[in-house]
């Protein structure tokens, strides 16, 4: 039920409250109502100071930072409403998280500026989504500012969410403690090559955020999870631990040719247990690739392929004919359902005895 305040604002409710009659509202806990904040924008919660001298003063406790530029019709009222909320915030309230929403050209900044507070904060969570014509560059300020070098601010940091942000080499090293990373098409300043190294990263997706570099490099020892959306380029992989893999391809207008997920190079995914390959777009000259790719997989326990892929390991037995078996420690697999596009996901799976189907479909080489 409280999700619900997602789609209504809470100052109408309030404001009509009659003469007489009881304000519950009010009534709550801060906790309770700081609660009730996380579930709308950083807008509306700072609506509600106008209600009464009970509700001045208790946005300015947020736990939860929401900002978007599509609140505002121009981008000058969107700044200074950041500027207003960041200095009146309170210094004694623990902020956990900063969702950014950004829809403009000119909106470094604000970033900026929403970066080292939130860095200052010692926040775990970050989500910051930008949308212009323009690539926007992830705060240089990480790398020289003093403030920031001399103290713990991003130490703090465990999940971060990057979408269209500009990177320089070895941004990562500031996030001591990162453990989750998404990159939705981001790039690494004047290189083409995106590199990602982290010591103690332990999930990482990658949704066509490297489509401007020509070759991603991952080199993360304790990593145990990995998702890649949307392939299209070369990839370079270090993570002995890596415990999942997916590879995904969602709308054809996103896939430049199957051909460049296969140039996957690792040192061997030792500890692999669960694989899944959701490939759909796919012609007969790319089987080789696909059991290429297959070998790398061999210490899987549990594999996921998409019809197509059956299809063209089906249609290409000369090639596969000769090998031993793949699969060794295989235990179970399926067959992904062919579906229409990935946000209207089918979820039917289609789950099959291991070694006397595989051996059917062609998937334990004899």
């Amino acid at each position: 039920m409280i999700k619900e305040f997602n789609r209504l604002s809470i100052v109408p409710i309030l404001s009509d409250v009659s003469e007489g009659t009881t304000d519950r509202l009010s009534f709550l806990p801060d906790d309770l109502i700081l609660k009730i904040f996380s579930f709308v924008s950083t807008k509306d919660a700072v609506k509600t100071s106008v209600l009464s001298p009970r509700w001045r003063y208790v946005w300015t406790s947020l736990r939860h930072l929401s900002f978007s530029s599509d609140d505002f019709s121009m981008m000058t009222k969107f700044s200074n409403f950041v500027t207003i909320v960041l200095c009146r915030h309170s210094k004694q309230a623990q902020l956990s998280s900063v969702n950014l929403y950004l829809c403009a050209n000119d909106g470094q900044d604000v970033l900026q500026r929403i970066m080292n507070y939130a860095f200052s904060r010692n926040v775990q969570h970050m989500n910051f989504t930008c949308l212009s014509n323009k690539y926007i560059q992830f705060p240089l300020s990480l790398s020289s500012s003093q403030t920031l070098k001399h103290c713990d601010c991003v130490s703090s940091l465990t999940t971060l969410h990057l979408d269209r942000i500009v990177l320089y080499d070895g941004f990562f090293s500031k996030f001591p403690n990162l453990e989750s990373l998404t990159l939705i098409h981001c790039s690494m300043m004047r290189s083409n090559v995106l590199r990602i190294c982290h010591p103690r990263l332990s999930n990482l997706s990658l949704d066509n955020g490297d489509y401007l570099s020509k070759t991603t490099n991952v080199v993360t020892p304790q990593l145990k999870n990995l998702n890649i959306t949307n392939i299209s380029n070369s990839y370079i992989i270090s993570a002995p631990e890596l415990v999942s893999i997916l590879f995904q391809d969602s709308c054809p207008f996103t896939f430049s040719r199957c051909s460049s997920l296969f140039k996957l190079s690792t040192d061997g995914f030792l500890s692999l247990e669960k694989a899944q390959l959701s490939l759909r777009y796919l012609d007969h000259s790319d089987a080789p690739d696909i059991i290429s790719l297959l070998e790398k997989l061999h210490n899987v326990k549990a594999l996921s392929l998409s019809m197509e892929i059956i299809k063209l390991l089906n249609a290409s037995v000369e090639l596969i004919s000769h090998q031993p078996s793949l699969f060794a420690q295989l235990k179970s697999f399926k067959i992904l359902p062919k579906v229409v596009c990935v946000w209207n996901h089918d979820h039917t799976r289609f789950i099959m005895t291991t070694l006397t189907m595989a051996d059917g479909l062609g998937l334990c080489w004899k």
